[in-house]
């Protein structure tokens, strides 16, 4: 194991240790609402009644402990005590803190080089003891042992109580489901058979919504509107045709949630209730997909990775929602990339090729660059003028001090990437990737067929409108050269 040697943080006389708390449930599972409030009011109170402590507040999480993502306020309070805004951290125990060996100890040797301590109170261990970093690895190892026989032991009792006659299942399109008992709901059964007998037949989903709106069927939430995901599913539920199937989502590397069968034979429990379609009917569908599935995932794979890479890159305005990639057809003749959207109604469609996007994005760039001496004090000046109001606030006022100092830290590490970030758009000449484009353009708003808002990649979770500056170019829309607007913002 590596040595590392802890620089000890001097005290000034008087000056108070700013610390917070953090507690973390692994579920929201209302039986867990106590204990939650119990960790919460005992490291308030453990922390307040130290005179050397100034209380900053607490963090609180929802999540599983198995992994930092999606553990947003324990990811605030990381960022936090990185830039130097918090001395101590106490939580209840290490597993509280995190059950992954490896975020434990990287994220403990990490804030010991910002002489940020992290105090487990049921282990009675600080991290800024040198001689504690063997017993916290140990400890970790532990934790994260525990969870994952916690795990085993959840999964077990599961497979037992399917293979027992046992139902996990509260309510599906089709069935009247009542503790253990299913029985076929014959009104809704016949529309699942129907969409099976479409989709064998080569019918499209659009078409199958089309026949859905016609019949007035409404979804099993009562609702008008059927979308083409709620229909695949149905058509890859082998509950339709009796079974049961476990373990469709499982752990990958001991963090990442995959969704697939493994092996029917060993996750599947056959003729568990009645069937409303057969099971020769499903084999024939689940063959059917596998034949038109282009692509077969070998390894797990993040779902962000499975997106296009425009996704939310380009938005409208007027349709509130985000732009889809597409590669239209016009009579089979050619190929345009294009981007898209509907309102909720599926009318009003939005759209910009993605040359036309190009065309302008590089524009901006260029106009960027060539503005760079005024842009670049503006975006210097707007970003000193937002931390010294934060400043201010800080000094004045206690409330919403822990988003202020998230804000604050933000804009910290915005003002030290400006630089890098001024001489990328001193160096740019044009690029064909949106991935490149993404480098310097967090977001482009359509606010209407002929004028466009752009946001520049300066500022770390920004949500403000500061304008830097307007502009105009031409670009072929439709069928002529139309004049577009566009205002560049950060």
């Amino acid at each position: 194991m590596n040595n590392v040697d802890v620089i000890k943080v001097i005290q000034k006389p008087g000056v108070k240790k700013r610390v917070v708390g953090y507690a973390r449930v692994s579920t929201s599972d209302e039986h867990q609402d106590s204990s939650f409030r119990v960790q919460l009011d005992e490291l308030e109170k453990y922390i307040r009644d130290n005179p050397s402590y100034e209380f900053i507040g607490m963090f609180k999480d929802r999540k599983s402990g198995t992994t930092t993502k999606h553990r947003n306020e324990f990811n605030v309070m990381i960022d936090l005590a990185s830039a130097g805004e918090i001395d101590v951290i106490i939580t209840k125990s290490i597993t509280r803190f995190a059950r992954n060996i490896l975020d434990t100890i990287l994220l403990v040797r990490s804030l010991k080089l910002n002489n940020v301590e992290i105090i487990f109170q049921k282990e009675n261990i600080s991290s800024l003891d040198p001689q504690m970093e063997f017993v916290l690895s140990v400890l970790a190892m532990h934790a994260e042992e525990e969870s994952k026989n916690n795990s085993e032991n959840t999964k077990w009792s599961i497979k037992r109580k399917i293979h027992n006659g046992g139902n996990l299942t509260s309510h599906i399109y089709g069935y009247r489901i009542k503790g253990e008992i299913w029985e076929v709901f014959e009104p809704e059964a016949r529309i699942v058979r129907m969409l099976f007998d479409m989709y064998l037949n080569n019918v499209s989903y659009k078409m199958m919504i089309e026949k859905l709106h016609q019949l007035k069927i409404k979804t099993f939430t009562g609702k008008d509107k059927w979308h083409q995901g709620t229909i695949e599913q149905m058509l890859q539920n082998e509950k339709y045709a009796g079974h049961m199937a476990l373990g469709k989502t499982y752990i990958v590397d001991g963090t990442s949630l995959r969704t697939k069968r493994i092996n029917q034979d060993e996750h599947f429990v056959f003729n568990h209730h009645t069937p409303i379609i057969s099971p020769e009917t499903f084999n024939a569908a689940m063959n059917l997909r596998s034949k038109r599935t282009r692509n077969e995932l070998l390894h797990y794979v993040p779902a962000l990775e499975r997106v296009t890479p425009f996704y939310q890159f380009v938005y409208s305005a007027e349709n509130q929602r985000y732009l889809k990639y597409v590669v239209e057809r016009p009579k089979g003749k050619y190929e345009i990339p294009t981007l898209f959207c509907y309102n909720q109604d599926k009318a009003n469609r939005v759209m910009i090729t993605v040359n036309n996007l190009f065309l302008l994005l590089n524009d901006s760039l260029n106009n960027t660059k060539h503005k760079i001496g005024d842009t670049t004090s503006m975006i210097s000046d707007y970003i000193t003028s937002c931390i010294q109001e934060i400043d201010t606030e800080l000094t004045t006022s206690a409330v919403y001090r822990i988003e202020n100092l998230s804000k604050r830290t933000l804009l910290l590490q915005s003002k030290k990437k400006l630089p890098s970030y001024i001489r990328g758009i001193k160096a740019f000449k044009k690029a064909d990737s949106i991935e490149d484009m993404k480098k310097y353009i967090r977001l482009v708003r359509i606010n209407d067929y002929n004028s466009y808002s752009i946001y520049l990649n300066v500022l770390s979770g920004n949500e403000s409108e500061y304008h830097l500056f307007d502009s105009e170019m031409s670009l072929k829309l439709k069928y002529s050269i139309q004049n577009v607007k566009y205002s560049v913002y950060i």
